[in-house]
């Protein structure tokens, strides 16, 4: 297979959801590799994001691939945590990630399957900062969400994975963070030094094209080392 065939897009509709810095990148990509590419920031309400998907799919015929970039970060001390910040980080990044995935799933269904990249974070795997007790638990359940879609959908022809980032740049904390710490910040633990919103896209790319044809229900770490060093 030639280049093109493997990480082409050409003729693909793809939706990103979220305009963090990694949604931007992701679309100058896709865009470069061919595809109608837009780019939707909802928020984490379910009308809208619904809004977002039912308005793409009717402006492009279909949706051949969802990207969910939405991602609500910060570090709070355990104790002080309020559940307000709890729920405002599983809102944005599991509760509302169900949504665009529910009704990209049933617009893929229709038109002969899809591919669909959720941005997860390898903190979701192991401790990165401290104070991320909701940003890790809200990560590592839409892992799950995404490798029970995987499996419920690989019959209609719908794969979906999700993608790790480590120590990415992903947009400013919400108010009431605080910087706490965590291994992460240990000289010598990022192996590669800090990576780019142009690496994740890149992974995103890969998930989302013909090469990764033979893959879903899996998580794609990107941590420049961290698991390792």
């Amino acid at each position: 297979m030639s280049l093109e065939r493997l990480f082409g897009l050409q003729d693909k509709r793809a939706l990103i959801i979220g305009a963090t810095p990694i949604g931007h990148a992701t679309q100058a990509l896709f865009i470069e590799a061919g595809a109608t590419c837009a780019l939707s920031d909802p928020g984490s309400d379910p009308e809208a994001i619904t809004s977002a998907v039912a308005q793409f799919v009717a402006e492009h015929s279909k949706i051949d691939i969802l990207v969910y970039a939405a991602t609500r970060t910060g570090t709070y001390p355990l104790t002080d945590m309020t559940l307000d910040q709890w729920d405002a980080m599983q809102n944005c990044n599991v509760r509302g990630a169900f949504v665009a995935v529910q009704q990209a799933v049933r617009h893929m269904r229709d038109s002969g399957g899809g591919a669909i990249v959720a941005v997860s974070t390898m903190g979701s795997l192991h401790p990165v900062l401290k104070g991320n007790a909701a940003y890790g638990a809200s990560k590592a359940g839409l892992n799950a969400m995404i490798r029970a879609v995987a499996l419920d959908e690989q019959c209609n022809g719908i794969r979906a994975n999700a993608i790790l980032p480590g120590a990415v740049p992903v947009g400013d904390p919400e108010a009431g963070a605080v910087r706490l710490g965590g291994p992460a910040m240990e000289h010598g633990r990022l192996m590669l030094g800090m990576g780019s919103c142009e690496d994740v896209a890149a992974g995103i790319l890969y998930l989302a094209s013909p090469a990764a044809r033979f893959m879903t229900g899996q998580t794609l770490t990107l941590d420049g080392g961290f698991l390792i060093s």
